[in-house]
């Protein structure tokens, strides 16, 4: 197929003059992805408090008393 200015399929779908069939069908994957990105990133927070918690404790264990 002959496109202007004798530019590619690919190259229109990249400057969004033609939608990106791959990218529709990637939407699954990057979604699935990004949830479980968000997913870890939410498991570090948890095991950094329980780290802080963990050295308050140890702190006042060993500096309490003085």
């Amino acid at each position: 197929m002959n496109y202007p200015n004798g530019m590619t399929k690919s190259d229109l779908e990249h400057v969004g003059e033609i939608p990106d069939m791959n990218w529709d069908r990637m939407q699954p994957r990057i979604a699935y992805l990004e949830s479980e990105r968000a997913k870890a990133l939410d498991e570090i927070e948890q095991v950094k408090d329980y780290i802080d918690e963990l050295n308050d404790e140890l702190g006042e264990l060993r500096f309490g008393d003085e």
